[in-house]
C-alpha cells in the first residue's frame, strides 16, 4: 500500500512538473512573437515608392565623408541609388532589380552581386544594407529578427538591433500623409572595423 501511495506522489509530481514547463514554454513562444504594427506603422507601410533626396555620411576604416544622395524607389526590389560627392568618388550608382543588385563608379564597368551590402563592402570598403534600408526609411523594422525596439509616446520606432545594425530613428515629420524619419544613424562592426552611416533625409517625393 506505501508503494502504491508512493508511485502515486511521484505521478502527480511529475504532472505538475510537466505543466509547469509547458506553460514556460508556452509564455517564452509568446515573448518571442514579433510586435504588432502600431498605427504610425501601418501607414508608412503603405508607402513603397519614393524618390528621396538627402545626404549619407559615413565614417569607417576605409573612408570618412559624406554625399548627396538620391534614391528613386519602386516597389521592391527596383531601386537606383545615385551617390554623388567625394565619398561617392565623383558619381556611384547603385540599382537594384528582380536579378540582383548592380553598382557603377564613374566610366568603370559596372559590378553585379545578389546582395546591395556585399557589393558596396567589396566595392566602396563599407556595407550599405539597402535591403534593409528599405523598410529602416520609412521608420519600419524590416522582415525578419529584430531586438531592442523602443517607441516614442506616438508609437514611432526610436531604436532598434536588426541584421548586425544599432540602429538610432529621430526628428519625425509629417511628409503628405505620411509620419516619416528625416535622420537615421545606423552602427555596425565589419571585419575591417566598426562602420557608421548616417542618412539625413531632405526631401521626400511621391
Amino acid at each position: 500500500m506505501h508503494l502504491t501511495a508512493d508511485y502515486s506522489r511521484i505521478a502527480k509530481r511529475i504532472h505538475f512538473l510537466a505543466l509547469a514547463l509547458l506553460t514556460f514554454l508556452l509564455a517564452a513562444c509568446a515573448g518571442q512573437q514579433p510586435q504588432p504594427p502600431t498605427a504610425a506603422e501601418q501607414s508608412a507601410m503603405q508607402l513603397q515608392n519614393w524618390t528621396i533626396r538627402g545626404k549619407l555620411g559615413v565614417r569607417s576604416p576605409t573612408d570618412n565623408g559624406s554625399a548627396n544622395l538620391t534614391w528613386e524607389q519602386q516597389a521592391a526590389p527596383n531601386y537606383r541609388i545615385h551617390l554623388s560627392g567625394p565619398l561617392g568618388a565623383g558619381a556611384t550608382v547603385i540599382s537594384g532589380s528582380p536579378g540582383g543588385v548592380s553598382l557603377k563608379r564613374g566610366d568603370e564597368p559596372p559590378l553585379q552581386a545578389r546582395n546591395p551590402a556585399q557589393l558596396t563592402m567589396e566595392t566602396l570598403g563599407w556595407p550599405l544594407p539597402v535591403n534593409e534600408m528599405f523598410y529602416w526609411v520609412r521608420g519600419l523594422p524590416a522582415p525578419g529578427g529584430a531586438s531592442n525596439q523602443q517607441r516614442n509616446a506616438q508609437g514611432q520606432l526610436q531604436s532598434l538591433r536588426q541584421s548586425g545594425w544599432q540602429l538610432n530613428f529621430s526628428e519625425y515629420q509629417n511628409r503628405g500623409p505620411y509620419v516619416l524619419p528625416t535622420r537615421i544613424k545606423a552602427e555596425t562592426r565589419a571585419a575591417a572595423g566598426p562602420v557608421k552611416v548616417t542618412l539625413v533625409i531632405k526631401e521626400w517625393l511621391f
